[in-house]
């Protein structure tokens, strides 16, 4: 298994050092609307550079439905990540949504997409690389936004079970979140971590992430 976790302001106790040798892979929360900006970005991406560089880093974005996408993507990408170097992966941009915003996506499904649309096409004219992953709950994309699929994305499915979910028709994952409730031995006292699982090859993983084989 080719397995990573994703993390956010919310473990900032993590002691980056100490994360298990198997873990491939770390997508961190940069930014989060137009406006917000995760606290414990800068520390975590430096800390992996630094400490732990064998790591593949993957900063994510918080997508807000009710603002545009364009401010979207300026905000992340002001985070200053150059995403053409060594050992840094796609940006991840999480669209999700519960209570108000699931009503707000199903009742303005066009918008929403578009919306989205916006944020792709600027990431991928200014952040130097076009892969881009998009990380959802297979449900949500299914209740809230018809089905519809961003194929030339890569596509992170989050499913909390034992075992993979079914594909969308025309978008097959290949990352899989299959845990809100894992642990990382060494990691922080207590606390639970979600947990992820690359459905690929090394070799395209470390592609994505530039890292050139010797």
């Amino acid at each position: 298994m080719i397995r990573g976790t994703d993390i956010s302001h919310w473990n900032d106790t993590i002691n980056i050092a100490a994360l298990p040798a198997d873990i491939a892979f770390v997508s961190i929360k940069a930014s989060q609307g137009a406006t917000g900006k995760d606290p414990f970005f800068q520390t975590a991406y430096h800390a992996l550079k630094q400490e732990r560089p064998e790591i593949i880093r993957i900063p994510y974005h918080f997508f807000d439905w009710q603002a545009d996408g364009v401010a979207q993507a300026k905000n992340v990408l002001s985070r200053g990540v150059d995403y053409t170097e060594p050992g840094t992966g796609p940006l991840m941009l999480d669209l999700e949504g519960d209570g108000e915003a699931g009503i707000f996506v199903s009742q303005n499904k066009a918008l929403c997409i578009q919306r989205v649309n916006d944020f792709i096409a600027y990431i991928q004219a200014n952040c130097g690389r076009p892969e881009l992953f998009i990380y959802s709950f297979d449900n949500f994309i299914k209740q809230n936004l018809g089905g519809h699929t961003w194929p030339g994305t890569i596509f992170w499915v989050s499913s909390f079970q034992s075992t993979p979910p079914p594909f969308l028709p025309g978008w097959p994952y290949k990352m899989w979140q299959y845990s809100q409730f894992g642990q990382l031995d060494g990691t922080v006292t207590g606390g639970n971590y979600d947990l992820d699982q690359w459905m690929s090859t090394q070799h395209e993983l470390n592609t994505l992430a530039n890292i050139l084989a010797t």
